[in-house]
């Protein structure tokens, strides 16, 4: 204001003053006179600021109201407004506070929006006011803790992959919900993770794995919006798992066996103390030609290499020990002479720089120039006097009778052939040499301190020892002659003379054998393990205990319910002969969880029956069989699943071609789909089964139908979903068990046949190969069984039969990774 205008108002409140002029008090901040002086008031005004952001799940703001007062005037300060009465205020020092704790998720003010606004007033009580409006603004706290779904800790990954998803959840422990703005970052092993923008709190990351170097550690660590961080880690492995080990030499310097896997297509390093495995050549590991059936191989230890023999390219190939490097030694383009059409197996024939390679597609015994390639044909029906060769399968040198012994799985005999002549001669056969014939013969080996020839039986599960000078036949180890782990299906050997054994390779459970050469006995070469407890056998069901962290798994040959911890892969046992009371077990071959009632529901084929085991005890009890219930006895239950909205559980019977409904409270059995009950396809052995209640209706497998059929669960009519002729895609082999995967509107369906897990989408019948053996990375199925979705994890528990194994799937890309075994 300019002196001009200041000066000629100063005057004319002088004047007003003296003459005792003026006004009353103000009650809207304005000045007012007070006492007989007439001393003028000068009202409070606010210094604290309009808004603030305060954290939930606490009283206090952390705004104070603050004003000033030219007088020195005490001041007081109250509130109102539209949440005013969600608040409190100090009336002396102007602390704001929520009278209750606000909550985020669950805002209470006007606008139900987290933005508290209040009006607060100041008072000098001398009706001198200020008014100001402050919003309160309430900020989500976040408390994040991050969990792994896929891989489980301390899976195996398989050994062949380079990479692996690794993907998990955020579980807010403040309200038990994730929002994306919760979330500043998530990494594995410095790799950063993306997140579900649907559901925030999934992510995924892939990282880079290493089979040379295991146990890997996958170290996660994530920040939140609250600034808070947290870290956990987890092992993981990555061994291969031999699924056709048809190929095997021994490197005693090394104390390691050379596996040749033709399911793998790779060389595997077994160390013989450990049992380790090793890729050392194939999938990502080593250059140059790809194995397409590797099958037979023997040591080149002076060179640092191994020689393998592979049936689909139909060559000898180099294997640089070192790298790993594979390079053709012998093919159609390397090499002259009659092209390799079924190399099947060879030996070193060090004396004469050659490798000796049994070729059954032309019935020969070829010889391969090491530096040349050049093939020779020893013998075969053009060359060469004697029975000709049929479906020869193996052969070992014999240096010092200058001859090859083959073993010829069609002629069912051992047959030397001369070096020389390329003659054959039968050594010993049905015909030639006493004692039990040769069945399925797959590979043998020269015991020369002996005399003597020790020969696979494949489907026998024999081993047999040859006379060389007689042809006698002895069995040398069986289920009657030595004891310890089954041989099952044994294929290639060799000996270990330093350790008195010979090495078997078991192809049925993917082990490696010792036998000891004097007794037959045989013992298990120590294996990767995952998890520890008891190795399961034969596990045909699984069902999730989410609860719990667990899976329930059957196992066939225990007898046993077993419960596997998915954070460990350890196995312990619920029930069985020795834990819990009840009628032991014969064959448990479905499993539902009932949570209400903290127990198993089990279907047990051997006892025709359902039974419950309490999971605290284990203890078995009967609730329905022939003795207990009314109704259609069962004859070959097979699968159930829990309808706890009626009270009852469905069975399916693959002898009844029916689905069965129990009652829980009295085990009464009513036919519910099949033998006249409800219209549509007829079963013809149903296995599989799920509920799929949002529908009404129960999911069917039906192995001999090669379908999925859909139940009505109120009439029993039955409706094909998927088979040969609804839906495309592969067809069915021998499909087994069933999922419901409702988020993405299909089912997951295991088929032994294949050895895969098929989707089947439920609006269309078709069919998709999800994961298998050419789709999907980790461990191969071998015979998979049982099925439990984990929804929550987003991934599937898969009970395989031929690994003994329960197998963990991620449900976006299909990988596999055993969780326990």
């Amino acid at each position: 204001m300019s002196p001009r205008i200041l000066i000629p108002t100063l005057l004319t409140s002088t004047l007003l003053a003296a003459c005792g002029g003026g006004g009353g008090g103000s009650s809207d901040g304005n000045s007012n006179s007070g006492g007989s002086g007439g001393t003028t008031n000068s009202p409070p005004s606010f210094t604290s600021g309009i808004s603030t952001t305060s954290a939930e799940n606490n009283s206090a703001t952390g705004y104070t109201a603050a004003a000033t007062d030219a007088d020195g005037d005490t001041l007081t300060f109250t509130l109102s407004g539209d949440d005013g009465a969600l608040f409190e205020i100090d009336s002396g020092t102007g602390a704001l506070s929520f009278v209750s704790a606000p909550d985020f998720e669950n805002p209470s003010d006007a606008d139900a929006d987290n933005d508290y606004e209040v009006e607060l007033e100041v008072s000098d009580g001398k009706e001198g006011t200020d008014r100001q409006a402050v919003v309160i603004s309430v900020t989500d706290q976040t408390q994040l803790v991050a969990k792994v779904s896929y891989p489980t800790p301390n899976a195996n990954l398989g050994g062949l992959a380079d990479q692996t998803s690794v993907t998990g959840i955020l579980i807010d422990e403040e309200d038990d919900q994730v929002l994306a703005s919760d979330i500043n970052t998530l990494s594995v092993n410095n790799n950063f993770a993306t997140f579900d923008l649907d559901e925030p709190h999934r992510w995924r990351v892939q990282v880079a794995v290493d089979s040379q170097f295991v146990p890997e550690t996958l170290n996660i660590a994530w920040e939140d919006a609250s600034g808070n961080t947290g870290q956990i880690s987890q092992e993981i492995n990555s061994w291969p798992v031999f699924d056709k080990p048809y190929g095997l030499a021994l490197d005693s310097a090394n104390n390691r066996a050379l596996v040749a896997d033709e399911g793998l297509d790779s060389l595997v390093s077994v160390d013989l103390d450990t049992g380790r495995r090793t890729i050392l050549s194939g999938g990502n590991t080593g250059s140059g030609a790809a194995f397409d059936d590797p099958r037979g191989v023997a040591l080149d230890s002076a060179n640092s290499r191994a020689l393998v023999t592979d049936t689909g390219l139909g060559a000898l190939l180099a294997v640089d020990l070192s790298n790993g490097d594979r390079t053709t030694l012998s093919d159609r383009g390397t090499g002259k002479g009659t092209g390799l059409t079924f190399p099947i197996s060879l030996a070193l024939d060090i004396a004469n720089h050659r490798a000796l390679v049994i070729d059954s597609g032309s019935g020969a015994l070829v010889a391969v120039n090491l530096d040349s390639g050049d093939r020779t044909v020893l013998s075969d029906s053009g060359t060469g006097s004697g029975p000709a060769l049929s479906t020869p399968q193996a052969l070992v040198l014999d240096s010092a009778g200058n001859r090859a012994l083959v073993i010829d799985a069609l002629l069912r005999a051992l047959v030397a052939i001369d070096l020389e002549s390329g003659n054959r001669t039968i050594l010993s056969d049905d015909s030639t040499g006493a004692g039990t014939g040769f069945s399925s013969p797959r590979s043998l080996v020269l015991d020369s301190a002996n005399n003597r020839v020790l020969i696979t039986g494949h489907y026998s599960n024999r081993l047999t020892a040859v006379d060389l000078d007689t042809g006698d036949r002895t069995t040398f180890s069986n289920s009657s002659t030595g004891t310890g782990t089954a041989l099952g299906r044994p294929h290639a050997i060799t000996l270990d003379i330093a350790n008195n054994r010979a090495l078997v390779t078991n192809t049925l459970k993917g082990l490696l054998l010792s036998v000891d050469l004097d007794s037959g006995n045989r013992t298990a070469l120590p294996a990767d393990r995952t998890g520890s407890g008891a190795a399961f056998e034969y596990p045909l069901a699984v069902a999730l205990d989410s609860g719990n962290n667990r899976a329930l798994v059957a196992s066939d040959a225990l007898d046993a319910l077993v419960a596997v911890d998915l954070d460990s892969g350890d196995r312990a046992p619920i029930s069985d002969r020795n834990t819990g009371t009840g009628t032991t077990f014969r064959s448990i071959s479905g499993i539902a969880l009932d949570s209400v009632n903290n127990r198993a529901l089990v279907i047990d084929d051997g006892w025709r029956a359902l039974a419950a085991v309490d999971l605290d005890s284990g203890n078995r009890t009967i609730l329905s069989d022939d003795s207990t219930g009314t109704g259609t006895a069962f004859s070959r239950p097979f699968d159930l699943a829990l309808d706890s909205g009626n009270n009852r559980v469905l069975v399916t019977d693959q002898s009844l071609d029916a689905l069965v409904a129990v009652d829980l409270d009295t085990g009464d059995r009513t036919i519910l789909s099949g033998d006249g009950a409800g219209t549509g396809p007829a079963f013809f052995a149903p296995l599989g089964l799920a509920i799929d209640s949002t529908n009404k209706r129960a999911l069917v497998s039906d192995v001999s139908m090669g379908a999925l059929v859909a139940v009505d669960l109120d009439t029993g009519n039955r409706i094909i979903l998927s088979d040969r002729s609804t839906g495309a895609g592969a067809l069915f082999g021998d499909p087994v068990d069933v999922v419901l995967d409702s988020s993405s509107n299909r089912a997951l369906v295991t088929d032994e046949d294949l050895r895969s897990l098929v989707a089947v989408d439920l609006a269309s019948g078709n069919r998709t190969i999800f994961t298998g053996e050419d789709t999907g990375s980790g461990p191969d199925f071998r015979d998979p069984q049982g099925l439990a979705m984990d929804s929550a994890n987003e991934r599937v528990l898969v009970a395989d039969l031929g690994l003994d194994a329960l197998v963990v799937v991620e449900l976006e890309t299909g990988e596999r990774a055993i969780s326990s075994r």
